[in-house]
């Protein structure tokens, strides 16, 4: 079975369903991906895939690095700067610029996934995406979707509030979905506190967020291949 990179197949969604492009130019920029990909291989800068790397910062780097690489610096130059123009794309899709100009833009990319692969250490854990993690946050506009009023500091990193990406249903339930649950609808921009409450907190306390996230959320999951009765959410998310 080829191996299936979430990062890509939102990409070419995005690419398709957001930027309305043809299926020769999607395949342009995903080419343009997987040469760099290679490239950096055979550097042994990284293992597999651009698509692999789940954060933004670390992605930028690369892209730097190349910059000052001579050698790709010759191939891009003969390749009419496709390589370079592909890669600064995927990058400005992972900052996830595109949030900010179309609130709708996001449900564009709600489709069913395969789940990520499990990584055994001491325990069996699923890997997640922060990149993803991040591009909700930007897409909430850093405003907690309990309640945009909720105020927090102001963060270091970025210069917005603090926020939190909270996965709705729970990675440590990923065994009994067909579909991955590492995916934008199931990923919740909260605040500090509505984040601690949801994984501390009474159930009483926690049932009026469970249920605005739900009845948010339901449709959307429903369209990434999670579909659950508000009784299975509960129990789940709780």
């Amino acid at each position: 079975m080829a191996q299936v990179y979430p990062l890509k197949e939102y990409y070419v969604r995005y690419l398709r369903e957001i930027k309305g492009l043809k299926n020769s130019s999607v395949n342009h920029y995903v080419d343009a991906i997987n040469f760099i990909s290679k490239y950096l291989c055979e550097l042994q800068v990284i293992s597999y895939s651009l698509f692999c790397v789940n954060d933004v910062e670390v992605l930028n780097k690369y892209r730097l690095m190349l910059k000052a690489d001579e050698k790709f610096v010759q191939i891009d130059e003969r390749g009419h700067r496709m390589y370079s123009a592909g890669l600064n794309n995927y990058y400005k899709f992972a900052c996830g610029d595109f949030f900010e100009h179309d609130i709708q833009s996001i449900k564009a990319l709600d489709i069913k996934l395969p789940p990520a692969e499990r990584q055994t250490e001491t325990v069996v854990k699923y890997t997640r995406d922060s990149i993803i993690k991040k591009q909700v946050l930007r897409y909430a506009k850093y405003k907690c979707e309990i309640d945009g009023s909720h105020n927090t500091f102001t963060a270091k990193s970025n210069n917005e509030p603090y926020m939190e990406g909270h996965h709705a249903i729970p990675m440590k339930e990923q065994g009994v979905f067909e579909n991955s649950l590492d995916v934008y609808a199931n990923v919740v921009c909260l605040c500090p506190i509505c984040h601690r409450l949801m994984h501390y907190g009474i159930d009483s306390e926690k049932k009026l967020l469970i249920d605005k996230i739900y009845y948010d959320r339901s449709e959307r999951l429903a369209n990434s291949g999670i579909i659950l009765s508000y009784d299975e959410f509960y129990q789940l998310s709780k």
